[in-house]
Order: structure tokens, then sequence, then C-alpha cells
């Protein structure tokens, strides 16, 4: 292909062929990771209290496959962001990102927007955080929608590069956390529970 004829279309199409390849490997991964460990714990209960040392063994495949499991995530999730990148970038550049008739239709580079803006550190800030109980008091009936509108507009006249839509969005959802943060927290558990397995295996091997 003559690269001259390349257009923004085609790497758009690229970066999200790359997207969804690497997103969908990264799933069935995680669904076969939990499919093992399951196994193997169940397997690991019901030899632990006659057969405590091959218990230990199969505690230790428990930890290695985890570590296995969680260093694949880490590449598949290197290249679902780097493709997620591609794709915002081209909808930035294409003003996707910005709002129009209330609503701005890029896929990532909004979520981008929303995370930036409104992620676990942005959201222990004071002005933001009586903002959002002022929203939950309004879904209760506990505040007026035009006190509420005063403290919106407020809000919005103070932080000057956050748009209402972004704003309310934010608002909406009671928790903003990174698909990767929610994965990686799985994967730091199950390895942790797979060593304090080998430990009580062990304490029960010794004693017996």
């Amino acid at each position: 292909m003559d690269k001259k004829n390349l257009t923004d279309a085609d790497f758009y199409q690229q970066a999200c062929s790359y997207f969804y390849y690497h997103a969908e490997q990264r799933t069935t991964m995680i669904n076969f990771f939990i499919a093992v460990f399951a196994a193997a714990i169940a397997l690991y209960g019901t030899l632990l209290a006659e057969y405590a040392w091959v218990s230990v063994l199969v505690a230790i495949f428990l930890t290695i496959v985890s570590v296995i499991f969680y260093l694949i995530d880490l590449r598949n999730r290197f290249d679902v962001k780097e493709s997620q990148n591609v794709i915002e970038q081209i909808e930035r550049d294409y003003e996707m990102n910005k709002v129009r008739d209330r609503y701005a239709y890029g896929v990532f580079s909004n979520e981008a927007n929303v995370y930036r803006c409104y992620g676990y550190h942005q959201r222990r800030q004071g002005a933001y955080k009586k903002l959002r109980s002022a929203y939950k008091k309004l879904m209760r009936n506990r505040l007026t929608l035009e006190a509420f509108s005063a403290s919106k507009a407020e809000y919005l006249q103070e932080n000057e590069g956050v748009s209402e839509y972004e704003l309310m969005k934010s608002l909406k959802n009671s928790s903003i956390i990174s698909l990767s943060f929610c994965i990686k927290v799985l994967y730091i558990v199950c390895i942790t529970l797979s060593f304090l397995a080998i430990v009580l295996a062990v304490f029960l091997a010794l004693a017996g």
C-alpha cells in the first residue's frame, strides 16, 4: 500500500482492531485464570487435612500461576493502552472530545477527560466532595434543584477547564476507578492468598 494513500481512518481502524484483539485476549486470560485458580483452591482444600505436603505443592503451583498470569496481564494491559492512546489522539485531532449538543462523542478521549478530572485524588478535593454530597442530597430529595444548580454553577466558575457534561457524568458515577486497577487488585489478592496457603500447609504438615 502506498503510504501517501494512508488516512486517519486507516490508522483508526488499525488501532481499533489492535485494541479489540488485546482487550479480548486480556478478558479471556482473566477468565481462564479464575477457572484455574478456583479449581486449584478446591483441590488444595480437599488435600489439606490429610495430605498437607501435597497441599504445599498445590499452593506453590497457585503462586507461580498467579505471578505468571499477572505478568501476562501487564503485557496485555500495555498493548491495550497503546492502541487506546492512538484512538484517543485521533478523536482529539477531530475534536470529538469536545462537547457538542451537551455530549462528547469521542469514546476514549471522553473517558480520559472524565477520569483525569475526577479520579481518586481529584475526588478528595474539598470543593468536589461538597458538590458530590449536594448531588446525593438532591437524589434523596433532601436538597432543592435550585440550591444544587447554584452550587454547580459556583464550582464550574471556579474550574473553567471543566465542562458541565463531564461534571454531571462524574457525579452520576458512585466511583470512577480504572479497570486495570481492579484487575491488579485481583491478582495481588490471589498471589497473597496463594502465599498464605503455602504457609498454612507447611504449618499443618510440620504440626502433623
